[in-house]
This record gives structure tokens, sequence and C-alpha cells, in this order.
């Protein structure tokens, strides 16, 4: 696997700029665990460590963060470091469903992705061929309405196209991957096919389970240990009512599971009224690197962190007129790395549309405003939200002032802040407590500072 190199000059920054998780062995990682201040990370690998297939001990862990704080790339990092031990089945849930992610959905991904999996690696041993496809002949069976004829043109582009490992047992690949494009098709067949599913969610389950099984089995029989490991990525953009369906309402169905399984939990579930420790007994979340302390001073340890990514990617030097620049990036993103990466792509921008050199700290300041403003658009009306903004930053805690403190109000305000956290605009970070606070761009906002000025200063004796 190839990755670009680093950049030397101004004109080779864009190509550092693209957001994705970064995959083991490449050379842009950047370990933020002590900028991070926590061992989240390391106790998440320590409990993983302490399960055991043989003994029918399976990890189902919620891992609960920021959208861009970097979860992906750390569980890809997990994968690799636990690879020794662990078989990973890496799933991201697919762009069309994330508006309305279903039980169903992840369990016949699920299925599907592990099967094909063990037909194309062929570093993987076969799963068994008749057990595939009585799997896939259930899904099929239970959701599609012509079942002979789909299997009999199926059957025959297998006798034209079979190939390799994959041709071993391709009709029950195909009828998953058949039923798969239903649910990515039309909402009403969707719908459709998730309601039939889910009259029969015990024996889905079972079903997918046979599956596991037989993949651990395998494993064995080649040598290799019998653990599974699951990572559910990119469900941290659910919002809260599917993240409550998906968690709350069917979490029990999902730690019936025979393999590890590590889930993507959104940060706003943290203001939940359902306490997802009810469901997952084992919880950890991904921090934020906080720009500055709770007090206001600069976290220098947490900057010196951020901007080690952007050292990884580019020369300072060559690419900023001076250390400062960088450093003033590193402030004003909040501690979102994702939000570094897009400051840096706005600021190369401005610099080569007015033909410098290096990004100084004209076209810096010209990139915080444009991220302002892409902030500035979630927050309408404005009346509505900065005043609750103002007072998050001035008490550093996840409340409104007090008003309506009745049930119906209670509830009110949870969804609120939960928007705010979804959205980035309120971020969590930690440190001997939880607290909250702006985005660091949101204070430049003029409508942000008349609701700061109205709320009057601080009460720094409590």
């Amino acid at each position: 696997m190839s990755f670009p190199k680093k950049a030397e000059r101004l004109s080779e920054v864009s190509v550092q700029t693209v957001v994705e998780p970064l995959q083991p062995g490449d050379p842009r990682y950047v370990d933020l665990r002590k900028g991070r201040t926590t061992t989240e990370l390391r106790q998440m690998q320590i409990h993983l460590e302490d399960q055991d297939a043989n003994d029918n001990r399976f990890a189902k862990i919620a891992f609960i963060g920021h959208r861009g704080s970097g979860k992906s790339t750390e569980l890809l990092r997990l994968e690799h470091d636990l690879k020794d031990r662990f078989t990973a089945i890496h799933l991201y849930a697919d762009e069309d469903l994330i508006g309305d992610f279903d039980y169903t959905d992840m369990l016949l991904w699920l299925a599907e992705s592990l099967a094909r999996r063990f037909a194309e690696d062929p570093d993987l041993p076969d799963l068994n061929k008749g057990l595939v496809n009585t799997v896939g002949h259930w899904f099929a069976e239970k959701t599609v309405d012509d079942v002979k004829t789909v299997k009999a043109s199926i059957e025959s582009e297998i006798q034209a196209e079979a190939k390799a490992k994959a041709g071993f047992y391709c009709l029950g690949l195909s009828l998953l991957a058949r039923v798969k494009s239903m649910v990515k098709g039309d909402v009403e067949r969707r719908n459709t096919v998730r309601q039939q599913l889910r009259n029969y969610g015990s024996e889905l389950v079972n079903k997918v389970n046979l599956l596991l099984n037989d993949a651990a089995s395998a494993l064995q029989r080649a040598g290799r240990g019998p653990d599974l490991l699951v990572v559910q990525d990119n469900l941290d953009r659910l919002s809260g009512e599917v993240a409550r369906r998906l968690y709350f309402d069917n979490g029990e169905l999902l730690k019936r599971l025979r393999a590890h399984f590590i889930f993507s939990v959104p940060i706003a579930m943290v203001l939940s009224p359902w306490n997802i420790g009810n469901v997952f007994e084992n919880t950890f979340s991904m921090p934020m690197l906080k720009p500055k302390h709770r007090n206001g001073k600069l976290a220098k340890k947490e900057m010196d962190a951020l901007v080690s990514v952007l050292e990884a990617r580019l020369d300072i030097d060559g690419v900023f007129s001076s250390r400062s620049v960088a450093r003033y990036l590193a402030q004003m993103n909040g501690g979102s790395v994702r939000d570094l990466i897009r400051l840096l792509n706005y600021a190369q921008l401005s610099a080569r549309a007015k033909d410098k050199l290096k990004i100084d700290m004209s076209a810096a300041k010209e990139a915080v405003r444009k991220l302002r403003l892409d902030y500035e658009k979630l927050l309408v009306p404005g009346q509505a939200y900065y005043p609750v903004l103002a007072w998050i930053h001035q008490t550093k805690q996840a409340q409104i002032n007090p008003g309506d403190i009745s049930p119906e109000g209670v509830d009110r305000i949870r969804a609120f802040l939960r928007e705010l956290l979804f959205n980035g605009s309120v971020l969590e970070y930690n440190g001997d407590q939880c607290w909250y606070d702006v985005h660091s761009v949101i204070p430049g906002i003029q409508a942000f500072k008349d609701a700061t000025d109205a709320l009057g200063k601080p009460d720094n004796s409590k």
C-alpha cells in the first residue's frame, strides 16, 4: 500500500487534506494518547484481551466519541495490534441507511460480509458451503417474493461466471447480496424487508450465530485462534432516535451474537435518558484533544499533539510562514482532528488563491472564518442557540439556563443539547472531571458575543 509523501511545499498540501481513516502503517498516523490525557483506548484493548471465545466470553463494547475525533483510525490500529489473536471484520453502515439504520441491516451486512471475507481472503479457511447456502436461503426465503426464480437466475450466473474461491459457495453469497440490494433500494421495499426480518428477530440472530460459530471452528481447524472481532464503525452519525432503537430497544439481541463486538455510539447518547451502560456493561470513550483547559488557559500538551498531526503530513517550515501559524490552526479546531484537516485545507486554498508561497496568518484566519461560517449556518435561528451556547461556555456544563423543568421541558432540553453535541458546536472534554465547551470558532460569532455579554461576567467563586 502506498501513501502520499509528506508535503514539503504549499502546492503539495492538498493531497494531505483528504479526510479518511488512516490504515496501519500510514506514516501520517500520530499516537495521540498522551495528548488525550486518558487511558481509555488502552483499557478497551485490555478488556478485549481478557475475553476468550474458548470460554464463551465475548466482548460487547460501546465506543463513544465525537465525529472527527479519530475513532475509525484508532479502531483500525487496534485491529492491527491484535491481529495475532483476533480475526477482525470491519463493517461500515451503508451511507444510504444512516438516516434510519436498523438492527436487521446490521445482521444482514454482518452475515454477507463475514461469508464474503472468508470466501475471498486467501489467508482465511473455507466456511461450510452448505451452511452459507442455508443461511443465504433463509434470508431470501423470508424476504424475496419468488425465491425459486431468483435461485435459478443466480445458479445460471454462477455456472457462467463462478471464479476462484468465492465460487465455492457463491449461491449463498449471491442470495445475501440480493437481499442487501433490496434494502439499499427504494424506501418502501426496504421497510418491507426489515419488517419481515423483525418478525423472526430471535431466529435471525441464531442464523447469524451459525455463521459466526462456523467461522470460529474453521479458524481453529486452520491452527488459528477462534476469536472473531467485529467492529461496527461509523454509527456515531446516527440520530438520537435511530440510536435508541438500535442500542436500547434491540441491544439484548445484539449481545447474543457469538463474537466480540465494538459498536460505535453517537456522542449525543451521553446525554440520553437511557443509560448506555445498562445495555453494554463496558463502555469506553474517545475524548477530544482540548485546545484549552477548563480555566481558559492554553493546553500545551494537547496543542503539541495537534501540531504533531500537521507535522506528520507536511514540513511545517516549508508550508507555513511561521510555526505560530500552525499552532493557531491547532488552537482553533476544537480538538477535532477532522476540523484541523479542514482548516489546513481552507488555509492552503486561501494562500494559493492569493499566489502566496506559504500559509501565513492572514490565510489561517481566513480558514478559521470559513469554518466559523460552516458552524454558523448550523445555528439558525440564532436566538434559540446562542444564549444556550453562551451559558455552556460560561458554566462548562451541558445545561440550559434554568427555566422549564417539567418532564416535557427536560425532554426538550435533552434533545436540544444532543443536537449541539451531534453537530459539533458543543464538545465534550475531560480531565479530572467531564466538562463541555463550545467549538473554538464559535466565540468569534457576533451573535455569540452578544449572548455572552447578556449573561454578564461568570461567578468564579463557585
